[in-house]
């Protein structure tokens, strides 16, 4: 224990304090110089990190007037190349005087081109300017607006056949789904049976009837060689040509003869009117209507359900009128009528169409409606307008060349009233 003068000596005001040893580094005031550069450090980081990613950002970006050069809307056009090139401002009014319709003069001609988009449309004038060579709204690799596959055909092929074009499928827009199958050939492209130019005939119609009696489903043609791409058709008023027309229509023509071949159309429409009508048409070699999983017409060289007699099984009627048509030499000058049908207005209907060429050389294809005059039958039948009107199912602007060239018939060739609009994806399983 301490005395109390130890304690008083440890507690004296006049006792000298200890001072603590500092190093050379803080005598100079180290701590304070490594924060500020710590400190200039982080603020040149950040500065170098908004630079460069300022100047990445203004390298990306495109000049707003730049444009693409490419083949169609489809994924079979090269490569576009972007050219810095600045687009001079065009008058929207004056093109819209100027368009015109781009028409074949040769009656027949394999290839149809559908009107020049109108230019009231600023998307249209869009396309217009900067189009490429697409038709509408290409993507892929074409030069139209947008990232989808567009109506270019790819490899600058852009045109409408009169077997269909390449398009959308959305509803209201669409239209007959067309698949082509070349029965010639297996989908391995190996040859079948019906490669035989001799004997093949038989064994191609006992294909078509195989399909046909089973419901037309697709998958009895699946073993069969198929066109890459589907078409999509507006109406099916095909006037007499090549039968390779239609391989160069599905651009298989490199890989496809121009005989026993089929094309199946198919879509969903809704009813545009409770009168009666009935569907009137032939094909060279063969037409055949499914309207509601029930054959509603059938006509052609060759005939599978109603025969020569027109006896429609599925609606217990014979039919027995005609419409004559200035068809080829030698051909069916006439179309024969199938039996009247009356559904509601409004009614979704799937419609299915086969058409086929059995031995090479020519072919045609018309298909029409008749309406009644009224829903009252007289002496058991309806009575038609006396006029056809072209079966439509969309509203898509009617290539130039049928309505230029009706074969002879009295023809409505617009159908206003009576076009039977898409209502489900056409893509819709039809069974």
């Amino acid at each position: 224990m301490s005395s109390p003068q130890d304690e008083s000596a440890e507690t004296s005001p006049s006792t000298p304090l200890h001072r603590p040893n500092r190093t050379l580094w803080q005598r100079l005031g180290g701590e304070g110089l490594a924060l500020s550069i710590i400190i200039h450090l982080l603020l040149v980081i950040i500065a170098v990190i908004w630079v460069v990613s300022t100047v990445t950002d203004l390298s990306g970006k495109k000049d707003p007037n730049t444009f693409a050069t490419g083949a169609g809307g489809g994924s079979g056009g090269p490569k576009a190349k972007e050219y810095k090139t600045k687009l001079q401002p065009k008058n929207v009014k004056a093109l819209t005087k100027t368009s015109s319709r781009i028409t074949s003069k040769n009656a027949n001609a394999s290839v149809a081109i559908s009107s020049v988009p109108t230019m009231a449309n600023p998307l249209a004038t869009a396309g217009a300017v900067g189009g490429g060579s697409s038709k509408g709204f290409g993507g892929g690799s074409g030069g139209g607006i947008g990232a989808g596959k567009g109506t270019g055909v790819g490899g600058g092929r852009n045109f409408v056949s009169l077997f269909g074009m390449k398009g959308s499928t959305s509803v209201g827009t669409g239209g007959l789904i067309g698949t082509f199958y070349d029965l010639k050939q297996s989908s391995e492209r190996k040859p079948t049976a019906m490669m035989d130019g001799k004997t093949g005939i038989a064994p191609y119609r006992g294909a078509v009837r195989d399909f046909l009696e089973s419901g037309w489903s697709p998958g009895k043609l699946q073993k069969f060689y198929k066109a890459p791409d589907t078409l999509i058709s507006g109406q099916l008023f095909i006037t007499g040509r090549s039968a390779n027309d239609a391989p160069k229509a599905f651009e298989v023509e490199k890989q496809v003869k121009p005989s026993r071949w089929v094309i199946h159309y198919r879509c969903y429409v809704e009813v545009p009117s409770s009168l009666p009508f009935r569907f009137v048409g032939s094909g060279d070699d063969f037409l055949i209507v499914r309207w509601n999983r029930k054959i509603a017409l059938d006509d052609g060289y060759e005939t599978y359900f109603a025969g020569k007699d027109g006896n429609y099984k599925d609606f217990d009627v014979k039919v027995a009128e005609q419409y004559k048509v200035d068809r080829k030499p030698g051909s069916l000058h006439r179309l024969k009528a199938g039996p009247w049908i009356q559904v509601t207005k409004g009614t979704k209907i799937p419609v299915e169409v086969l058409i086929g060429e059995t031995p090479g050389g020519v072919f045609d294809c018309y298909l029409a409606i008749e309406v009644a005059k009224s829903g009252t039958k007289i002496n058991g039948q309806y009575e038609g307008e006396g006029k056809l009107k072209l079966f439509r199912c969309s509203t898509e602007p009617v290539p130039a060349e049928i309505t230029k060239d009706k074969r002879g018939l009295n023809i409505d060739m617009q159908a206003n009233g009576w076009i039977f609009k898409v209502t489900k994806d056409a893509n819709t399983a039809i069974r």
